[in-house]
């Protein structure tokens, strides 16, 4: 073998190597775009006597359960939020005045995407004020995961 095939073997084999290593790393890069772009959020607010669930995420959910401060209600057929509607497509959750009034409370909604993949969003709550006739309330989000 001369001295140019030897080099021409050798530009090949770093040529196959480069190529192995840019699809490996593309493949990476359209694994976690395909994440983002179906991901699963729910986010609460305090609403007029209520909590509105928001879907903030990027794929149509349906809320199959809803449990407030231990008591769960299940929907059949199961409630739709659609996706990127903002506040347009909400759901919106009754809050007792004694659940309002309370130090803390839970509330964890299970859902289903357009996928079939089950998630759990879960959300906390405490009494907005001292005064117990008012009913405020604060609720935040605590995260959104798999089931």
């Amino acid at each position: 073998m001369n001295r140019f095939e030897y080099a021409s073997l050798v530009l090949q084999i770093l040529t196959l190597f480069l190529a192995s290593y840019f699809a490996y790393t593309q493949n990476v890069i359209n694994d976690r775009q395909a994440r983002i772009t179906d991901y699963v959020s729910i986010t609460a607010v305090p609403d007029n006597g209520g909590i509105r669930l928001l879907n903030t995420g990027a794929t149509n959910v349906y809320i199959n359960a809803i449990t407030v401060d231990g008591e769960r209600t299940e929907y059949k057929p199961a409630r739709q939020i659609a996706a990127r509607a903002i506040d347009a497509a909400s759901y919106f959750v009754p809050i007792t005045l004694e659940t309002a009034n309370k130090d803390a409370f839970s509330v964890r909604v299970e859902i289903e995407d357009e996928f079939g993949t089950h998630w759990i969003s879960t959300q906390g709550g405490a009494k907005g004020d001292d005064d117990p006739a008012t009913g405020r309330f604060s609720i935040w989000t605590e995260r959104t995961t798999k089931q």
